[in-house]
């Protein structure tokens, strides 16, 4: 090959969990695609019965292979090390890298076993090991998450880091020092970040590796566990190595809402965003103005807000039928609320006008959204963006959540303490 590709992807694929069997055709698909001497695909593969990176060859075929046996693929340092390892040996003009992670959870066996490392100290209970597999927290997509939040002694307090929402945080925290580390090694930030994995697209992870990424292609709702079809988008890569971030991320857009249509999930839960993180100021500003609004709208704020929600909810859950979705774990289109915020009698003027132009700028096309897809007309309407906004009656806010640029940069948490308040 080339000293320089035009394109190295990564796919990351931590399927030591419930899913191994997708993981494995995943694995295949891209298999089936393979590289050529303009677009590299490597593949780190992990499962129950041990781990392997791959440089694929021609279509059906590998070029180099390394079996690792028992691998940590949660641990953040070894998705690095992984892309460190792809990406110094095939240097290319743009680099990709896809995490097929820990989206619809971890098995009670993976729970219990980072329990013993996060509290060396107490016995491990598998009751809890049991609950904790279907629980928010256990979609998190790093190891160094989990641990986290199963660390404190007493059994309550871990009850409230898993249902307010915490392991989003801890995992956004994490993906960022992930993205800048390799953008580091490279030299050059990321062209493409795609998660295939639930729950991702998401504004606070969007901003977060925004120094890191170029363009990002995500899921705000819960991914098929069939995933992304491989064959389809990364055969139009192959076929088109000259497409950039921004063409690639609409690419997978396309096909990702083109193959569900085509082959309709059992949960109908299908959307996927492309997003110029180059610009993912616009829509941040814009969210600042109205939770600035909305703090200065106090006596109104609650009511106002609170029916914004359950609007949206209402259309996207198809009226509480269509079951689950990204709801319970407390992250909300940000286009469907800010749209019901605009047109809210509840609201002050200053909120509908702020919220009016958040809605705007998250329109597809408009700028930071390159495109966005979905299947259903529940979906009708959405801008693709999901927002942290904990429903006022459940739990607190996330302790963690402070932690976050988002919320540093923005008087968002500020506007949910009011709220909360």
């Amino acid at each position: 090959m080339p000293s320089k590709a035009k394109w190295t992807v990564l796919t990351y694929i931590a399927a030591h969990n419930n899913l191994d069997q997708f993981g494995t055709k995943s694995l295949m698909e891209i298999l089936g695609v393979g590289s050529t001497s303009d677009v590299v695909q490597g593949a780190l593969y992990d499962s129950k019965v041990g781990a392997g990176r791959y440089i694929m060859g021609d279509p059906g075929g590998v070029e180099w292979q390394k079996q690792l046996g028992r691998f940590d693929s949660g641990d953040p340092d070894e998705l690095i090390a992984t892309a460190k390892w792809l990406f110094v040996q095939y240097p290319a003009e743009r680099y990709g890298l896809v995490l097929w992670s820990h989206g619809s959870g971890w098995e009670p066996s993976e729970i219990e076993e980072i329990a013993k490392e996060a509290r060396p100290s107490a016995q491990a209970d598998s009751t809890e090991s049991k609950e904790r597999s279907v629980a928010p927290g256990s979609r998190a997509l790093f190891r160094s998450t989990l641990r986290s939040l199963l660390k404190p002694e007493k059994r309550t307090e871990r009850a409230i880091l898993f249902d307010d929402g915490t392991g989003h945080s801890l995992d956004t925290l994490e993906l960022s020092r992930v993205a800048g580390a390799i953008a580091e090694t490279v030299g050059q930030p990321l062209e493409l970040l795609g998660m295939d994995a639930c729950l991702m697209a998401n504004l606070e992870v969007a901003y977060e590796v925004r120094k890191a990424v170029r363009y990002f292609a995500a899921s705000e709702e819960l991914v098929p566990g069939h995933s992304w079809p491989y064959k389809e988008i990364f055969g139009a890569l192959r076929a088109n190595p000259d497409l950039g971030g921004a063409e690639f991320a609409k690419l997978v857009v396309d096909r990702y809402v083109r193959f569900y249509t085509a082959n309709p999930p059992a949960g109908g839960d299908v959307t996927k965003v492309a997003l110029d993180l180059g610009r993912i100021d616009e829509v941040v500003a814009a969210t600042d103005r109205l939770a600035a609004a909305l703090c200065e709208d106090r006596a109104k704020l609650t009511i106002a807000l609170w029916e914004a929600q359950f609007a949206a909810q209402q259309r996207e859950t198809k009226e509480g039928q269509r079951e689950p979705s990204k709801f319970d774990y407390h992250l909300w289109d940000l286009r469907s609320v800010a749209s019901s915020l605009a047109g809210a009698a509840a609201a002050s003027d200053p909120v509908r006008q702020a919220a009016a132009k958040t809605a705007k700028v998250l329109a597809p096309d408009a700028g930071p959204v390159l495109a966005e897809g979905h299947r259903g007309d529940w979906f009708d309407g959405i801008g693709g963006l999901s927002v942290y906004l904990m429903p006022r009656d459940l739990q607190r806010i996330s302790p963690s959540y402070k932690a976050l640029a988002f919320a540093k940069d923005t008087r968002w948490d500020e506007m949910l303490e009011s709220y909360h308040a």
